[in-house]
């Protein structure tokens, strides 16, 4: 039994490099308190960079900010981090981590939450690829669109780094292509949840 299955709500994954935190506190603030959602933020560190992203993010969210933690159940209308060095997927509805082996010198966390999200939500996953300098996402994008989720792409105008939206773009995957102002509302619309 999958997440679907036992809970109505949506998971919204938000994927991000450099130049995508003043996006994501945009989008963070639009957020109503009441949502229909709970969102998993994976942005690319470095292993050896201590990570105060969820600290940073909690005053702009009316929405609690957690630092994921191996085996957390998601909660309906919360927010969940990456910590530096880890990787992160989902299972039955819970968050499973690993560290991130010395091997793996290209940074795909974004592509491989976004493949379990697929494997584990279906039509109730809706990915969000920020700016980043890689086309990180774009795959596990793919998966998400073949199991029935949508994808939400930050307009690359609009992004400091556009590479990584602009590789969702080129791969056909995204449902909307969006200023981040308007992001928040398209995940209230999708949810269920418009914005007021």
């Amino acid at each position: 039994m999958n997440i679907r299955d036992k809970n109505p709500f949506y998971v919204v994954g938000i994927g991000l490099s450099i130049g995508g935190i003043d996006p994501l506190t945009e989008i963070l603030s639009c957020l109503p308190a009441h949502s229909n959602a709970a969102f998993l933020i994976i942005q690319h560190l470095d292993r050896a960079y201590p990570s105060k992203l969820a600290e940073r993010l909690q005053p702009f969210s009316k929405l609690k900010v957690n630092v994921a933690v191996q085996g957390m159940q998601l909660k309906c209308g919360e927010v969940y981090v990456l910590a530096e060095g880890q990787m992160m997927t989902i299972e039955d509805g819970k968050l499973v981590l690993r560290a991130r082996h010395a091997d793996e010198k290209v940074n795909k966390a974004v592509d491989i939450l976004f493949y379990s999200m697929a494997e584990d939500l279906g039509r109730r996953a809706i990915s969000v690829i920020l700016s980043g300098l890689d086309g990180d996402g774009s795959l596990g994008a793919a998966q998400i669109k073949l199991r029935g989720g949508m994808t939400i792409a930050q307009l690359p105008a609009t992004a400091q780094h556009p590479s990584m939206p602009e590789s969702a773009i080129r791969s056909g995957q995204t449902r909307f292509i969006l200023k981040p102002q308007d992001i928040a509302g398209a995940i209230g619309k999708l949810t269920g949840v418009p914005m007021a």
